[in-house]
């Protein structure tokens, strides 16, 4: 009884997913630029990769994530304020695209190095 139903499903699936096609063609409207261009090639060969020789995907902002976390521990050093509060703008731009811990980690360093200068260099030079 069972696989009866789940026969219907799949002819209904397919019905769905031919219906889906045929709309999508129908709202599709090519470009054909790269077909009549001089020296050009239309189209480039397709090569199946297997899983082992694919490229490690990562996300959007890893690079940048990288760039504000160096600007992090950069501010600690030289410039707490301005590489700081860099480095909290550059992070949360690599945090909304994809860097998520590296973003989250230049954030709390660079905010926490602006803190504590704007908190501890007061102090110092009031009690010298």
């Amino acid at each position: 009884m069972m696989d009866v139903h789940r026969y219907e499903d799949e002819g209904k699936d397919k019905q769905n997913r031919e219906q889906h096609l045929k709309e999508l063609n129908r709202d599709f409207n090519e470009e054909m630029g790269a077909d009549f261009a001089a020296g050009g090639y239309a189209h480039r060969a397709r090569t199946e990769q297997s899983s082992d020789d694919s490229p490690i995907s990562r996300p959007a902002g890893y690079s940048l994530g990288w760039v504000a976390l160096v600007f992090a521990a950069v501010s600690w050093f030289v410039w707490p304020v301005l590489l700081g509060i860099t480095s909290a703008v550059l992070g949360f731009i690599a945090y909304t695209q994809g860097a998520r811990r590296m973003g989250a980690w230049s954030m709390a360093i660079g905010l926490i190095a602006a803190a504590v200068y704007l908190v501890i260099i007061p102090f110092y030079y009031a009690v010298t």
